[in-house]
């Protein structure tokens, strides 16, 4: 019962209270009330370190407090206003992209922006670079491929990126972009500053740049590097050639109601989801030798073409698919119109004379694509928390190559330290093994035209017409018969 006293004061009777301190049922869990979740600074200094990799969840952080510091009542909540906290305290009273701004200018990050003239705050265009990519770009300049890919900014900007190759085969970053359209224009500016970065900081001009077949970004490149070659993805133009040879065959003669399936420009990577698994595998299947009067017989006799060595079995490859199919005219007319005028970008026999280092397709690119959004929670980061998973990124891309670099060594030096190498010389040490092992297939080759007491006459080599000390960068077997015949062995002045 309640009374009241004679000062006023409420006086709770006997009977009246649930426990002999409280006047209410113990709460479930003390978490139910804010003044026991408070945050020590330690917790927070936890939550911060933890939080540094932006793809980690809060679920994963608040494990990680749990085990810390268990003495602590707190909910999934209280880490998501703490890490709400630390992100707005990073941009300091700035929105995300004058915050993003600020940072490349603290620590001296290249990059090259592009405001719209009628709105100085409105962002048409970024490119920038890292440290390390400027570090590694001038060691393999050689080839650089550039691909594109989305939903990585709530902004829904295309994100691009170029890629490089190491020694290992492995890839890495030379530079990212945004653009605000997939335009001439855009293209343009990514273009600009590729070429901006380069001279800025003194790197080599690649030789190649391997795209797929977008026909702005290709003008825009052609534009700013007028003397590099440019090749196409390989895999693009298969497994466009599949798709459409499907989409166009004739069942019957005269029959035209299959091939009015899309028109004959290239096809988008949205139209390459409808082949089949088993049709995807044949893409890098070997050509078989009897070919079936199918779309799949197009497409096996397209690989001869492709894969050709020499522009005269090329030539033939083509003429006999030609033949072959000749009553599958929509087919011929799209390979024609749309690969044939530019084979030189694509075809084997063309390709090989230039030094692409067996690069073929933008694979690379595609995976530093789908890597940079496992380090993102989801597709809506503004551009400042983008930045960092790419920091994040390119911190685990740095020291893979490093752990990489160092088991290549250790793995490869007993391999080649035997006397049957000592042909190598000084490259035994200068290059990795991944090109030692091109070398000695080509060494080979050479021995076999090296005369032994069981064949002292073995036969010539020939006239040198390889290209792999152009497309490789290693010494063909004619060069390496020298150094066997001669008892000599490569050194590093010998530029390969």
């Amino acid at each position: 019962m309640e009374s009241q006293s004679p000062l006023g004061a409420l006086i709770l009777g006997p009977g009246s209270l649930a426990n002999a301190a409280h006047n209410h049922w113990p709460s479930a869990a003390s978490s139910a009330h804010p003044s026991h979740r408070r945050l020590t600074k330690d917790a927070k200094a936890t939550i911060e370190s933890t939080s540094r990799r932006v793809g980690i969840r809060a679920r994963d952080v608040r494990a990680v407090v749990q085990d810390q510091h268990p003495e602590l009542n707190f909910t999934k909540r209280d880490i998501y206003n703490a890490r709400s906290l630390i992100n707005r305290e990073k941009l300091g009273g700035l929105g995300p992209t004058a915050a993003l701004i600020k940072l490349f200018d603290e620590q001296k990050v290249p990059y090259i922006v592009k405001w719209a003239d009628d709105n100085p705050n409105r962002l048409l265009g970024l490119v920038w670079t890292f440290p390390y990519c400027i570090g590694m770009w001038k060691r393999f300049p050689e080839v650089i491929s550039f691909d594109n890919t989305y939903n990585t900014n709530r902004f829904k900007l295309p994100l691009f990126q170029a890629t490089g190759q190491t020694c290992l085969r492995t890839v890495f970053n030379t530079a990212f972009g945004l653009i605000d359209n997939e335009r001439r224009e855009g293209f343009q500016f990514l273009a600009e500053s590729i070429k901006q970065l380069i001279e800025e900081h003194s790197i080599q001009q690649p030789d190649v740049i391997i795209t797929d077949f977008d026909g702005q970004m290709k003008a825009a490149l052609n534009d700013q590097f007028p003397e590099v070659q440019q090749q196409l993805c390989i895999h693009h133009i298969n497994s466009n050639v599949q798709l459409r040879a499907k989409q166009k065959w004739l069942k019957s003669p005269g029959s035209s109601s299959n091939s009015s399936c899309g028109s004959d420009n290239e096809a988008g990577s949205s139209s390459q989801v409808q082949l089949s698994t088993a049709n995807q595998q044949s893409l890098s299947a070997p050509v078989q030798n009897s070919i079936p009067h199918t779309f799949n017989g197009v497409f096996a006799m397209w690989k001869l073409v492709v894969f050709a060595e020499t522009e005269e079995v090329h030539d033939k490859a083509w003429i006999n698919l030609c033949k072959e199919f000749n009553d599958q005219r929509p087919i011929l007319r799209y390979l024609y119109g749309t690969y044939m005028p530019i084979r030189a970008q694509w075809a084997r026999c063309f390709v090989q004379n230039y030094r692409n280092f067996g690069i073929r397709v933008t694979s690379g690119t595609e995976a530093s694509n789908n890597n940079i959004k496992g380090y993102l929670l989801n597709g809506m980061s503004n551009l400042y928390r983008l930045v960092e998973a790419m920091q994040d990124m390119i911190k685990d891309q740095s020291q893979d190559f490093i752990d990489g670099c160092a088991s290549d060594e250790v793995l490869t030096a007993p391999e080649y330290l035997r006397p049957s190498a000592e042909y190598l010389g000084e490259l035994r040490t200068l290059v990795s093994s991944k090109r030692l092992a091109l070398i000695t297939a080509q060494y080979r080759l050479a021995k076999k035209a090296m005369p032994t007491a069981k064949d002292p006459f073995p036969a010539a080599l020939g006239d040198c017409v390889c290209s792999v000390p152009v497309e490789l960068g290693i010494p063909c077997y004619h060069s390496i018969y020298i150094k066997l015949a001669s008892g000599t062995s490569f050194t590093k002045q010998e530029d390969y």
